[in-house]
């Protein structure tokens, strides 16, 4: 009896798998079946496969070809997202590798490039997806800047803002210098970091007396408008109503203000005040009207508006001003401190806060059927565990910052009109005809508009994925969606829960009427 011809994955996985493309046996259109449907996770264009992409897509491949096998109508989208700011970042990175700046391009000669890339490098972990024998209907194969998701994007950005629910305003963001982008809250991730408490003498004004104040980021007095103390802090009682001190190093005369907020058990009782560079600051100095003086270039370095220390690394400048308060007796002492710091989920950098010009969606109306959904069980998370971890993020829900000072995704519908003012539409006609309104300039042609400079945060995209996959977003009647949605079971990672499964069931209930899905597997814990 001859032995059976050793087993060979590249010739028989590849065999069949073709069989099974060339007779469109994972393909799915709208019948008399029960629908079945699976919308993947998109990964980045910017990602290759790794272990938890392995578990999680092998998940939907047992549920898909289980549900095929019980007679449903089994559909599996997949996709992949566009990733703005780490997609930017590699295009970048090869640009200079080629001698070539960013900053030296115009917008359409970088987004040229960008598509260049993407469509080098972008299909990979869908083709390494293939070799898996995942059984993605592939003809419904979906980008996150495809044209169909993109004319989805900038209809639901105009329907939520004549809706009243995206707004633009000066807010402290979370910066990164390294992207030189804002972040939402969504996208810090908290550490556990070693440093230092700086105990820096500010000298009271007409007097041979200092206030002693605690800070671990010495190198903010640079942009110091005031020092808080508590009212009620005996220290402080004898301090006349008008007192000023003096900035270290900087020689800026700022008043001494009194407030509650200020702790009297921690650190010394007196607050330094700088406005640009923390939120709990900038509320002080909106409730004072101190000045904001931002010194911080994008990148992190600092910029000009004081002549100290100028171009120098913010982390390098902390190193030096501390040399020099010690220098000049300044520096009363320093002692080891463990703190959160807040990094970016997308570089890995420290972000700062920063006030900045920035559009908002004001999400607390958008959450409240998305919170109910999933605490009456109309969604169900599987381990049940999450349904808390959701709840708290929900009821503590922020306003989302929308947008990226990027150029890779989608731009924000927005036209600036020549004398002040914008108007915000779905294309460039409907945009001069508002605008004409809005002026009552009938002469107003495209050329005196400018359309903002931002692009969309790529979750404003993925956000309606279970949607926009069926083109539900531009024709809300079409057959598809009516049949696939809502879609059945999620697969996908705990990390991701806020950023985009709680967005999903936000965008569910706003532009649908109802969940997204009906369970939420989460298979890594």
């Amino acid at each position: 009896m001859e032995l059976a011809e050793k087993y060979s994955p590249q010739t028989i996985e590849s065999k069949w798998y073709d069989y099974w493309m060339e007779h469109r046996m994972f393909h799915s259109e709208p019948d008399h079946r029960t629908p079945y449907t699976i919308v993947i996770p998109p990964p980045n264009v910017t990602g290759m496969l790794h272990m938890g992409h392995m578990l999680n897509n092998t998940l939907q491949d047992v549920l898909i070809r289980r549900a095929r096998m019980q007679g449903l109508n089994a559909c599996w989208v997949p996709g992949t997202d566009h990733a703005s700011i780490a997609t930017e970042a590699k295009v970048v990175a090869k640009l200079k590798a080629e001698g070539i700046e960013k900053s030296d391009l115009t917008r359409e000669q970088f987004l040229a490039h960008a598509w260049e890339w993407k469509e080098k490098h972008g299909g990979i972990i869908l083709k390494q997806l293939r070799k898996l024998g995942a059984s993605c209907d592939w003809e419904r194969t979906c980008f996150t800047m495809d044209d169909a998701r993109t004319e989805g994007v900038i209809k639901v950005f105009v329907d939520l803002y004549n809706k009243g629910k995206i707004y633009r305003g000066v807010r402290m963001v979370n910066w990164d210098p390294s992207a030189q982008t804002a972040l939402s809250d969504e996208e810090v991730i908290y550490k556990e970091s070693q440093g230092k408490f700086y105990y820096l003498r500010y000298k009271v004004e007409g007097s041979d007396r200092s206030l002693i104040v605690a800070t671990t980021r010495p190198e903010t007095i640079l942009g110091d408008s005031a020092v808080c103390v508590n009212p009620n802090d005996p220290r402080y009682a004898d301090l006349p109503e008008d007192a000023r001190v003096i900035v270290p190093l900087v020689g800026r005369s700022v008043p001494v203000i009194r407030d509650e907020y200020v702790d009297i058990e921690f650190g010394t009782g007196a607050l330094k005040v700088t406005p640009a560079h923390d939120v709990n600051d900038y509320m002080l100095g909106e409730k004072y009207g101190l000045e904001t003086i931002d010194i911080f270039n994008p990148d992190g370095t600092i910029n000009d508006k004081v002549g100290l220390y100028v171009g120098m690394d913010r982390f390098e400048c902390r190193k030096v001003i501390e040399g020099d308060l010690q220098a000049t007796g300044l520096l009363e002492k320093t002692e080891a401190y463990t703190n959160n710091v807040g990094y970016s989920e997308r570089t890995g950098v420290a972000i700062e806060p920063k006030l900045s010009m920035q559009w908002f969606l004001s999400m607390e109306e958008l959450a409240k059927p998305a919170t109910a959904a999933v605490m009456e069980d109309v969604i169900k998370f599987v381990p049940e565990k999450y349904k808390n971890t959701y709840r708290h993020w929900m009821e503590n829900i922020k306003d989302w910052c929308i947008s990226r000072q990027l150029w890779w995704g989608q731009r924000i519908p927005a036209w600036y009109l020549p004398k002040g003012g914008f108007v915000v539409a779905e294309n460039e006609a409907e945009a001069l005809e508002l605008a004409r309104a809005k002026s009552g300039d009938s002469t107003l042609t495209l050329a005196d508009l400018r359309q903002d400079e931002d692009v969309l945060d790529t979750w404003f995209s993925s956000w309606l994925w279970p949607i926009s996959v069926f083109d539900g977003i531009r024709n809300p009647d079409n057959d598809e969606i009516k049949y696939y949605y809502p879609t059945n079971d999620l697969v996908t990672g705990p990390d991701i829960i806020f950023f985009w499964v709680a967005r999903m069931i936000m965008a569910g209930y706003e532009w649908r009427g109802e969940r997204p899905f009906n369970h939420v597997y989460t298979p890594v814990s």
